[in-house]
């Protein structure tokens, strides 16, 4: 009997402990001291900080910028971008609060107009800090991105013609 008090007991006191070392942390709206672990910055982080080679600023997009292409970048932006380049590419996505991020607006001209096809190309591939690499993409996703980026910087892309090559058929010779 003398046994099932003592472990009873045993089992408050780790209980009460634990208790008391969760109120003890800061919670998450609160500043952690400086220079502790479980401070995070609290200025949105730049995104693309990069040192582009000059072959890979001048390595141009194999893929025409047509509505196809465009259409197809869009398709894979919804699903691998948008949680923080936002469903409109205007930096605006769920995850810039949280991770205290500050995508560009790719809806606004001037973001890319200084940024060749390549460079925007070698930014997906390497990613950042911030943005994971895309390495895992094919090279015509990410080029279809780069089209659909452009798109929303408002340049036109030429219409279908029907004769576009479809995407992911694999052709078995008969």
């Amino acid at each position: 009997m003398a046994a099932k008090h003592l472990i009873g007991l045993l089992v408050f006191s780790l209980a009460l402990g634990n208790s008391w070392a969760q109120e003890e942390q800061p919670k998450s709206d609160e500043k952690a001291p400086s220079g502790t672990a479980a401070s995070a910055p609290t200025t949105p982080q730049a995104v693309h900080d990069y040192k582009i080679s000059p072959e890979d600023a001048a390595r141009k997009n194999p893929t025409k910028f047509g509505s196809v292409s465009v259409e197809r970048g869009k398709k894979i932006f919804n699903t691998q971008c948008v949680m923080c380049h936002g469903e409109n590419g205007d930096g605006k996505g769920d995850m810039v609060e949280e991770m205290k991020i500050n995508p560009p607006d790719f809806t606004k001209p001037e973001t890319l107009k200084n940024r060749t096809d390549g460079e925007l190309f070698a930014i997906m591939n390497v990613g950042s800090g911030v943005m994971p690499d895309q390495r895992r993409m094919t090279e015509t996703h990410k080029w279809n991105i780069v089209n659909f980026l452009r798109s929303l910087s408002g340049k036109t892309p030429e219409k279908a013609t029907g004769k576009e090559a479809e995407e992911n058929v694999i052709l078995v010779p008969q």
